[in-house]
Formats: structure tokens, C-alpha cells, sequence
């Protein structure tokens, strides 16, 4: 397992400086822009360090990161890009060249909308598990 310096040193100012930066940036910014940023300034500042590249980093984002801010943002993109996997199989052509739609594709497809949804209206991270103002 590669070092991940935001992880080693998170106790520090630096590593609280770009924990903030990551989660103000999560839901305007992709997560590999986010990670660039902060890899670019790690290595300045610490270029000797292990765990500072970007692929580092997005993992750090997206996996280390138990702030409701990040595991939510993740969690909306990854149901994105399922979403726009299943839109493209829920029609589907019988032998005649017919265009069908799949009923349980569907359905899955619509529930998967209504999860989409249902993280939009969370208006109010304060009410989130490992918020900030619960701990």
C-alpha cells in the first residue's frame, strides 16, 4: 500500500489547510482537478515526500476521506456514471431492428434516478453523520 502523505500528516496545518481546500472545492471541482492542485503544491513544498502524487491524492479524495462533503460527492458521481451507463441499455433492438424498452431496466434505472434525487434535496450537511457540527 503507497504512503499517503495527507493521511500521515493530518494533524498538521498543511494537511488541515488542504483537507478544507478539498472539501469547499468537492462539489464544483472534479476530483482529479482537486487532487492536481494539491499534489502540485505537496511536491513543492515537500519534494522529497512519498504519497504526494495525484493518483495519491484522488485516493486519498475518494476513499480516505470520511467528511460528508467528499463521501457524498463520491457517492453522486459514481451514481452518475451508472446512471449514464444504464440509459444507454435500457433500449434495446429485437431482430427487426425495433427499438424496446427493457421494463426492468427501467425500473432499476428510475430508482437509481429517484437515489440521484433524493441526494439533491440533502440540504443540510449539519444533520449528516461525522459532520462537523455532530462531532
Amino acid at each position: 500500500m503507497n504512503a499517503c502523505w495527507l493521511c500521515q500528516y493530518t494533524h498538521t496545518a498543511d494537511a488541515k489547510t488542504y483537507g478544507n481546500f478539498i472539501v469547499e472545492n468537492m462539489g464544483c471541482a472534479s476530483v482529479h482537478s482537486i487532487a492536481e492542485q494539491v499534489s502540485e503544491d505537496l511536491r513543492t513544498k515537500y519534494p522529497d515526500a512519498e504519497g504526494t502524487d495525484v493518483e495519491t491524492c484522488c485516493v486519498h479524495i475518494e476513499h480516505h476521506t470520511l467528511h460528508p462533503i467528499c463521501r457524498i460527492a463520491t457517492m453522486l458521481r459514481s451514481l452518475l456514471r451508472l446512471s449514464d451507463e444504464m440509459e444507454q441499455n435500457v433500449r434495446k433492438c429485437d431482430e427487426d431492428g425495433n427499438s424496446l424498452m427493457d421494463p426492468k431496466m427501467l425500473e432499476t434505472y428510475l430508482k437509481l434516478q429517484g437515489q440521484i434525487l433524493q441526494i439533491y434535496r440533502i440540504s443540510e450537511s449539519s444533520k449528516l453523520l461525522f459532520s462537523e457540527r455532530s462531532l
